[in-house]
């Protein structure tokens, strides 16, 4: 977690039009999508689960084997009541790339335009948003 140490005008304009932003009326011509991403750990049980019997919780061991990690990305249409997740081994600007790219081609075909709101990760830049357009 991170927290901003100097909350300068600069800042707070920017989050004025962030919040414009998401104050805009709905159009499906120019959805506002939301993009983040989540590293997360795989785990596998050390010890096979009790079987479970209808009633009865769970009844796992608390102990596990860390199994590597994998990369969620996300994207959330608030206002279109829409959320896409895709699950990659890694979190590159390729792979954001081609996050993109299936946004831009699949999921959003017939939009005009997308209004984009990201983090400033080192993988969401403008570069990155116009690979995968260009293959």
């Amino acid at each position: 977690m991170w927290c901003i140490p100097n909350v300068t005008d600069d800042f707070k304009q920017k989050m004025i039009d962030v919040l414009e932003v998401y104050e805009r009326p709905y159009d499906e011509n120019y959805p506002v999508v939301c993009i983040d991403e989540k590293s997360k750990q795989l785990l596998e049980d050390t010890r096979k689960p009790l079987r479970q019997n209808i009633g009865k919780p769970y009844r796992g061991d608390y102990e596990y084997e860390r199994n590597g990690t994998c990369n969620l990305f996300v994207a959330v249409e608030p206002k279109g009541k829409k959320r896409f997740v895709r699950v990659t081994k890694r979190r590159t600007i390729d792979d954001y790339a081609s996050f993109m790219k299936h946004l831009v081609r699949t999921v959003y075909k017939g939009a005009t335009k997308i209004i984009l709101v990201t983090d400033n990760l080192n993988t969401h830049t403008e570069a990155a948003l116009f690979r995968p357009l260009a293959e």
